[in-house]
């Protein structure tokens, strides 16, 4: 397939875009403050208007799995860093990035995008080399649709189970969940094949939403590309649904 993204710069106020941002948990609390603020400004100046913090809560062999110390520290922070945002206009949530077997031994609820029914949960990268991945998001995805709540999945494309077999993202569909892409995909940020899965996702009418997945000013939570991309390629009316949340199982 021929890669048909392109990068653009600029910003296209006044969108009411959603998107999920990993910032500096993990850090000591000031430094965790200033990071969140700045990485909020930065997805504020492009667009976005609602975000969701959404930390890793890896396995226990990860990275950043989610610790007593770290919970503290993201519990502390958010609201300061919220109340500082929320008088520059933009809204921001609570939220995690679940890893699959993270679920097998904890509440669902704990893990829930603030305002929603849903969870966002992890779809392992193929720089992890899970070999049963596909499987171990099915069995997580199950666990959330059983107490009727909605899984959201993390970068689907960026994943070794979608490269060996794109019929799982059908069948994740198929079972309730939303597909959720990270924009920058689109603009080949994370390889040929990366970009080649996401507009693939989007060809076959896949993809539930599409989020930034910002992680710090080197990785900044933007999405006015990716719109821009996905735009000159459908055509606005098409993707909008795409960036405004409306895919989003809102709690009225």
């Amino acid at each position: 397939m021929p890669a048909r993204a392109c990068e653009t710069a600029g910003d296209r106020g006044g969108i009411r875009r959603r998107s999920f941002a990993r910032g500096p948990l993990g850090r000591r609390r000031g430094a965790l403050d200033r990071g969140g603020v700045e990485l909020c400004g930065l997805a504020l100046a492009r667009g976005t208007r609602v975000l969701f913090a959404t930390p890793h809560a890896h396995a226990a062999w990860d990275g950043y799995p989610l610790t007593l110390e770290r919970e503290r520290l993201f519990e502390e922070a958010l609201p300061v860093v919220a109340q500082v945002v929320s008088g520059w206009g933009l809204d921001l949530r609570r939220g995690i990035e679940v890893f699959p077997t993270v679920l097998r031994d904890r509440d669902p609820h704990e893990f829930l995008l603030e305002g929603t029914r849903a969870v966002l949960l992890e779809f392992p990268g193929a720089w992890l080399a899970v070999e049963d991945d596909s499987s171990l998001v099915l069995e997580a995805a199950e666990r959330l649709l059983a107490v009727e709540l909605v899984p959201v999945i993390a970068h689907p494309e960026r994943s070794l189970g979608l490269g060996a077999d794109f019929g799982i993202a059908r069948a994740l569909v198929e079972q309730g969940c939303l597909l959720c892409p990270n924009g920058d995909s689109a603009l080949g940020a994370n390889g040929p094949l990366v970009e080649q899965a996401f507009w693939r996702l989007l060809d076959e009418g896949l993809v539930a939403l599409v989020a930034s997945d910002g992680h710090s000013r080197h990785r900044p939570p933007r999405l006015d590309q990716a719109h821009r991309a996905l735009v000159e390629c459908y055509g606005e009316a098409s993707i909008e649904v795409l960036f405004d949340g409306s895919a989003m199982p809102w709690i009225r």
